[in-house]
């Protein structure tokens, strides 16, 4: 063969291993860019979604003080053992008071379902199975919240025939937070199963 061909079969084949390289070598950096844009999008996906469930943790704490202050009751309403109001204005006080605690955790849940579709869009439906454990402990607590109200406008009469029923509701609206504070223990636990989906996507390579 002569000398130019060989020459000529030899820049052939060099073209043709740098064109090799240089598509493996974008193959290569387009995989670890989609890799760096998936990572990113999962990162801030669990930041946005724990931070989320911590607001809408500590919204349902405050919701469920057992502490009342009096600016906390509507304007020109009395409270303590001497003052007598009709079971019909008690009712409204205290639907006032849980009202305006009660506008927090709605704007908590809010932005908690808004980064749970979030989540699930990229992890799929194990993440919304988490945080619906959650929202149906928040929906006992809105209930029971309903509960108590209307046991108030009643006088006392809709937990009368139930006392126990009646006790279990008043232990879900007002909590310690402490270990005996079963409801609370659930919340703390529904937030845990969340942190156990959420902590391993918080790592950045």
């Amino acid at each position: 063969m002569p000398i130019l061909q060989i020459i000529t079969l030899i820049k052939d084949i060099l073209l043709g291993l740098a064109a090799i390289t240089t598509a493996c070598v974008a193959i290569i950096g387009l995989n670890k860019w989609k890799r760096e844009i998936k990572g990113k999008a999962d990162f801030e996906a669990a930041q946005s979604l724990i931070q989320a469930t911590y607001k809408l943790r500590d919204a349902i704490s405050i919701c469920r003080s057992s502490f009342i202050g009096g600016s906390e009751f509507p304007e020109g309403y009395t409270f303590g053992a001497s003052c007598a109001h009709s079971p019909e204005v008690h009712g409204q006080a205290y639907a006032h008071v849980y009202q305006k605690r009660w506008e927090p955790v709605l704007r908590a849940i809010q932005d908690f379902d808004t980064f749970t579709l979030e989540a699930e869009a990229l992890w799929g439906v194990r993440i919304r199975s988490k945080t619906d454990e959650l929202c149906q402990r928040i929906a006992e607590l809105r209930g029971s919240i309903e509960a108590v109200i209307g046991d108030k406008a009643s006088g006392g009469e809709d937990f009368r025939t139930d006392p126990k029923f009646g006790e279990e509701m008043r232990s879900i609206v007002s909590g310690s937070g402490s270990e005996k504070d079963e409801f609370w223990q659930r919340i703390k636990k529904a937030i845990v199963d969340i942190e156990k989906e959420v902590r391993p996507h918080l790592k950045r390579n």
